[in-house]
């Protein structure tokens, strides 16, 4: 009943302080999280925080972030520190009843010397066996709140794969019928009962005010976004039977916030290194104006680029965003203010 009584005891001490660690790991993560975005933000941005004078406050900020992160870590170390210390007089003084119990039935001729070397060594081992099975169960605790930040992820609802088993016809209209959309369920409706009939080889110009949700729809369309409530049929099939890969097979856009990734010029317009293509890609570039630029690079179409590279003006990013999109020889483009960084003649040479 003493080892028994010990080894709940022992539970209820660390799962006491678990509850205190949880919290405090809880509020790790988002600290951690906050500081990688505001070094992230910092840097993506640093041109703008230097201009404003926010330097300063970005160092307060993240000073400030340093300093509770500390404070958290600090508390963690000292719960433990407590937690462990109580479990350790908890051992020693079980195992001093323990002893003391068996020499007073020793001293009653109820319990041999022999019989006290084998209850104490049977005690020690269900106390060590119990405690590595609760320690066990504390760090599984431990590891759920960690994989608890992976379960939105993890049970995400995977896109359709049907695209691989149903081929679209020759006929590339495109409709909308009742879309209705909203950010939340709390936020109202940014898209009411919009119904649209574009025909193949048709232009379609998109109109509205800032906020009217153009480019919510046009990311509707190309399978980015789920409409709250509504159907897209493309050549009078329904997107859903298509599924979201078939539609991206035939469509290419440039959006808003659409950027360079890592990687050479080359790597960005074809999305692969094989230089088979690469006369396509001196061609269209050229026709839209970013041929000579790139080519007065040391590395021309090698050079390596990102979204922060400096040595390209947003115009002749947005260019090489345009390369992508006709490189891929789209049934349907989509372009969302692809010309918003680009001067007069440019515009109308692109378009």
């Amino acid at each position: 009943a003493i080892v028994i009584m010990a080894s709940v005891l022992y539970s209820v001490v660390r799962f006491a302080a678990y509850f205190y660690i949880k919290q405090n790991q809880l509020s790790t993560i988002a600290l951690k999280s906050r500081e990688q975005s505001v070094l992230i933000n910092t840097l993506k941005f640093i041109q703008t925080h230097k201009l404003y004078g926010g330097l300063h406050r970005i160092h307060n900020q993240y000073h400030g972030i340093i300093t509770d992160e500390a404070s958290v870590s600090a508390k963690s170390q000292i719960i433990t520190m407590i937690a462990t210390n109580i479990n350790q007089f908890i051992s020693g003084f079980r195992n001093i009843l323990v002893l003391f119990v068996a020499v007073l039935l020793a001293l009653n001729n109820e319990m041999t010397i022999g019989m006290i070397f084998a209850f104490t060594a049977y005690s020690v081992e269900f106390s060590r066996r119990s405690t590595i099975v609760i320690n066990l169960i504390y760090k599984i605790q431990l590891l759920k709140i960690q994989s608890s930040r992976l379960s939105e992820i993890v049970h995400a609802t995977d896109e359709s794969s049907l695209a691989s088993y149903f081929e679209l016809n020759e006929n590339y209209s495109l409709s909308a019928r009742g879309i209705y959309h909203q950010y939340d369920k709390l936020a109202p409706l940014v898209l009411v009962d919009i119904n649209i009939d574009i025909s193949e080889n048709e232009t379609v110009l998109l109109t509205g005010d800032s906020g009217s949700g153009k480019s919510t729809f046009i990311k509707i369309l190309l399978g980015i976004t789920e409409p709250v409530a509504g159907s897209l049929f493309i050549g009078g099939v329904n997107i859903k039977k298509t599924g979201k890969h078939a539609i991206r097979k035939i469509t290419s856009s440039v959006l808003q916030g659409d950027s360079l990734f890592p990687g050479t010029i080359y790597e960005n317009i074809t999305f692969n290194d094989n230089l088979d293509n690469i006369e396509q890609v001196y061609e269209i570039a050229d026709a839209i104006g970013i041929h000579d630029v790139i080519t007065r690079l040391p590395l021309g179409y090698f050079t390596q680029v990102g979204d922060m590279s400096d040595f390209l003006s947003g115009g002749e990013k947005q260019k090489l965003l345009i390369v992508r999109a006709l490189f891929k020889k789209p049934k349907i483009l989509i372009l969302d203010e692809a010309d918003s960084n680009l001067d007069i003649f440019s515009e109308k040479k692109v378009f």
